[in-house]
């Protein structure tokens, strides 16, 4: 079976329109490592991610703490 260590996070963010001088929701999905000491998280959970992905000088991406 797919997926099985696999959690869909999503991150919700307001964008801000110009034209209209106002903010509109968006948000986006992330395919994230579900590591097993993690069993007990469930669908709806809130949770923190902690590394975030900045790109450099060029087509690779790195890791950077926040």
């Amino acid at each position: 079976m797919k997926m099985q260590r696999t959690a869909v996070i999503r991150r919700d963010y307001l964008h801000y329109i110009r034209k209209y001088n106002r903010f509109e929701k968006r948000h986006h999905n992330m395919s994230v490592h579900l590591s097993p000491c993690f069993r007990d998280v469930e669908i709806g959970d809130v949770v923190t991610i902690g590394l975030k992905v900045s790109r450099r000088t060029g087509s690779k991406k790195s890791l950077k703490k926040f």
